[in-house]
């Protein structure tokens, strides 16, 4: 599940990171300027009072020293002549004002009014005053006084020179705004220019960004839809269209060797219950043979019995021909039965050859089975190495990338560790397939002894057929000969010996097929348990493919 992820988007951090310094230098440089230029603004009215103050000084200077100085219009009128400049002019007699541009608020020049004490004593000796904040008529000024000298160097009075603090205020207040608009248009301007560059930067990291997440959602199927002329980005791009086409193979292969997987393991299944059922038959087959071993011993023995009373017929064979011809006629019954039980044992050899045969052509197939697991588990355990090395590969480009490559290193380390999940599950079906290996080889094995087992049982029992055909042609030979048999007494005689060598082998051919039966129904237990064995161990791979496949079934291609 995606989890929701907070903090500051690369858009808005990219924002911030311009805007910020910008706005904080705007200022800055806004305050210094305006600092900067209101003190050349307050240097440059005082320098303006100063100049404007000192021709005053030199205009009605002349008329003091030459006695002609007037309160007349053409000197009100020179006053006067600087309110164009907002500048008002006063001529002081001592500290009191003779000439004037100030009115007050009936609009009557401000004439015979006093200057501060003071400035005029500062006058007095000669040196220059300004100031600021100085009230005339309720009003604050910048002033500037300058001594007026008489004929004989005296201080007859003082030039002033003022400007309205208002008026200077405004001239502050309007380079503030003037400065203040310059910054802000400046800084929208940058600013419209770090958000075009941040959107150009962001965009394709944020579609990288959606695009990741649908890759560690485990959709394969959509594209990469991002385009960026940041080098780092752009190759960013092409590592994560390049770990898609690598995702998709991976996984494509991994579903293609599971598909294989599961059909080796339904084949592996259906052939090991195949074997299980011949086993059974050849364990009947077994149980048959040992029981017709065990008959054919009591006939040995019946036949070791009548061999013996033979000789006693012998014996008597001239007294009682009639005893004779029955014995013979026992004899040949008995003859038959044991041919009849050679060829039902002759007939179960077979039947345990072709079993045996039928067994190792079934184990064969299991063995070629298990190889085609091995295959498919090698293709896997490859595909497991390569995912690794490109899991190993995004990390160190995750790393490269920086804070904007978490994301991508989370996804790096979730299919590193799928990776090592297929190592280490191949490495567990590998070793299930050798033990099923070994297991089928030692009942190759088993079942090629039991083979030979039965073949060795074949060729005793052609050499009992062999003697029972000897022994019936002797029982017709009496038969046929009932009537010499006094003269053939003594080859009767040699025939019962014969008779109680093939039953004495008889006995030790059924006891040998029993030991045989034995050893046969003891390999088909192992057989049956190592088959046992294969079907759990089926069971256990065909768990562990489908864990593989519900692991790759998160991805879809």
């Amino acid at each position: 599940m995606k989890k929701n992820q907070k903090g500051i988007s690369v858009y808005l951090m990219q924002v911030l990171f311009a805007l910020i310094p910008l706005v904080v230098g705007a200022v800055i440089l806004t305050f210094l300027a305006v600092k900067e230029i209101n003190e050349s603004l307050v240097d440059g009215v005082y320098n303006s009072l100063e100049i404007t103050a000192k021709a005053a000084s030199e205009y009605f200077e002349y008329d003091v020293q030459n006695g002609i100085i007037a309160q007349d219009d053409d000197s009100f009128a020179y006053c006067d002549s600087f309110k164009a400049n907002k500048v008002e002019v006063t001529i002081f007699q001592g500290n009191t004002r003779f000439i004037t541009s100030l009115r007050n608020d009936k609009g009557e020049r401000n004439i015979g009014t006093k200057s501060d004490d003071a400035i005029w004593a500062a006058c007095q000796s000669g040196k220059d005053v300004r100031k600021n904040g100085v009230v005339i008529g309720g009003k604050k000024y910048y002033v500037y006084y300058t001594p007026i000298y008489d004929a004989n160097g005296d201080v007859w009075g003082m030039a002033f020179a003022g400007e309205s603090q208002e008026t200077v205020d405004n001239a502050k207040r309007q380079v503030l705004m003037s400065n203040a608009v310059s910054a802000a248009v400046i800084v929208a301007i940058f600013a419209i220019i770090a958000v075009i560059i941040a959107k150009l930067v962001a965009d394709p990291i944020k579609a990288l960004s959606n695009f990741m997440n649908k890759l560690a959602e485990g959709e394969l199927k959509d594209e990469l839809k991002a385009k960026s002329h940041v080098k780092e980005i752009k190759q960013l791009i092409v590592s994560t269209d390049e770990l898609q086409d690598a995702l998709r193979n991976a996984i494509g292969t991994v579903h293609s060797s599971a598909d294989l997987l599961a059909q080796a393991v339904r084949e592996v299944d259906e052939k090991t219950g195949h074997n299980v059922d011949n086993i059974s038959q050849i364990n009947n087959a077994v149980s048959e043979v040992a029981e017709t071993s065990q008959n054919v011993a009591t006939s040995a023995q019946s036949m070791a019995e009548k061999a013996i009373n033979l000789g006693d017929d012998v014996e008597r064979l001239n007294d009682n021909v009639d005893i004779l011809r029955k014995a013979s006629d026992e004899i040949q019954v008995a003859n038959n039965d044991a041919s009849e039980y050679m060829n039902i044992v002759l007939k179960s050899s077979n039947e345990s050859v072709e079993a045996v045969k039928d067994i190792s052509d079934k184990i064969n197939a299991t063995n070629q089975a298990v190889n085609d697991i091995t295959a498919s588990v090698q293709m896997i355990d490859d595909i497991a190495s390569q995912t690794q090395l490109l899991s190993l590969n995004a990390s160190i480009e995750a790393a490269r990338a920086g804070e904007a490559g978490k994301g991508f290193a989370v996804v790096a380390e979730n299919i590193k560790q799928l990776a090592e999940s297929s190592s280490e599950n191949a490495a567990k079906i590998k070793d299930i397939v050798n033990r099923v290996t070994d297991i089928s080889n030692e009942t190759v094995a088993v079942a090629e002894r039991v083979s030979e087992s039965i073949q060795t049982e074949k060729g005793y029992i052609s050499d009992t057929q062999g003697k029972f055909e000897i022994l019936s042609s002797a029982v017709d030979q009496s038969i046929s000969g009932i009537n010499s048999i006094s003269d053939m007494a003594k080859e009767l005689n040699t025939i019962k010996n014969e008779l109680t060598g093939a039953t004495n082998d008889l006995g030790a051919i059924s006891e040998e097929l029993g030991a045989s039966a034995q050893e046969v129904a003891a390999s088909c237990a192992t057989v049956t348990e190592a088959c046992t064995d294969t079907q759990a161990r089926t069971e256990e791979m065909r768990a562990i493919n489908e864990n593989l496949n519900t692991a790759v079934g998160f991805f879809k291609i």
